[in-house]
């Protein structure tokens, strides 16, 4: 068992990490502790994709289940190593940035079960360095519908010359991400998601852009809406508040078209997975294009 308190030392900082025995996810029986393991574990492939990205965090101070708040701005008792940017439109928000392990370390000892980040990055935070289509499906989908869609839609975003990358959301859905150059603004590449996403529809079955659940009837909907000037998404590798803390996980294409359950992806499991089957992501950082028509 854990010490009641300890300090664990990440990339040259030290963080504090109360009550480490504490059970934040019960019926996986994964406590805080477990958690500071996992994200150092996955922190080597998280960082290539997520460095520099601003943080909100959804934090659950009695475990998964129990009361929860979802938070953007630094707490005032922040550290001094923590860093952060105001970020916004006509409301700002002053954003931890994602910048080395310690920092999530340091959230999780404050109960963060989830991490999402906006589609921009450092130095530019104006300039997303993401295009993405979250796909949501009806209520009573199985897994394996949306996982079709997804695998229909790929050849139709890459048609336009992006390379689309996937990932669970941790839940029922799935993220394609296709990754731009920083040179454009939120609405340039808003209305370049728009189009791609109209050629979906045009293409293939069974999807809506329509954000209202009862005129969505069963038809999955194409989330661009995550690209308007700093949405979230749930970050790649990131946990999710459900019961066995399941992750938001990076596939290869090949092992998506076999998926029959995402929930298999879980904190307990995602670490050995990387080192058997390895990163799925691994070109991401090398497969920035530019907007279509642009």
């Amino acid at each position: 068992m854990p010490k009641e308190n300890q300090i664990i030392e990440a990339g040259g900082v030290k963080v504090a990490i109360k009550h480490p025995g504490k059970i934040l996810f019960p019926e996986a029986n994964i406590t805080k502790n477990d958690l500071v393991l996992y994200y150092t574990a996955v922190w080597p492939y998280l960082c290539a994709i997520g460095r520099g990205r601003p943080l909100a965090v959804k934090r659950f101070p009695q475990g998964v289940g129990a009361v929860s708040f979802f938070q953007k701005n630094k707490p005032g008792h922040a550290p001094d190593w923590i860093t952060s940017r105001s970020l916004g439109i006509d409301k700002k928000a002053d954003y931890i940035l994602l910048d080395k392990l310690a920092t999530l370390l340091w959230l999780v000892n404050l109960d963060t079960l989830e991490f999402h980040s906006t589609l921009v990055a450092a130095p530019y935070f104006s300039s997303p360095d993401l295009m993405v289509f979250d796909l949501d499906p009806p209520p009573e989908a199985p897994f394996t519908e949306t996982r079709d869609f997804a695998l229909a839609c790929r050849p139709v975003i890459e048609s336009f010359g992006y390379q689309c990358f996937v990932k669970t959301s941790g839940k029922k859905g799935v993220h394609l991400c296709c990754p731009i150059l920083q040179k454009w603004g939120f609405e340039q590449v808003f209305t370049a998601a728009r189009e791609v996403a109209q050629a979906i529809i045009q293409n293939v079955p069974g999807c809506t852009l329509e954000l209202k659940k009862e005129k969505r009837k069963n038809n999955i909907l194409v989330d661009i809406y995550r690209n308007h000037p700093y949405q979230l998404m749930a970050i790649p590798l990131g946990t999710r508040a459900t019961p066995l803390a399941t992750v938001s996980m990076p596939l290869h294409w090949e092992t998506l078209a076999t998926l029959e359950d995402p929930a298999k992806y879980t904190a307990r499991h995602v670490p050995s997975v990387l080192k058997t089957e390895g990163f799925a992501w691994k070109d991401f950082g090398n497969a920035a294009t530019g907007l279509h028509g642009c």
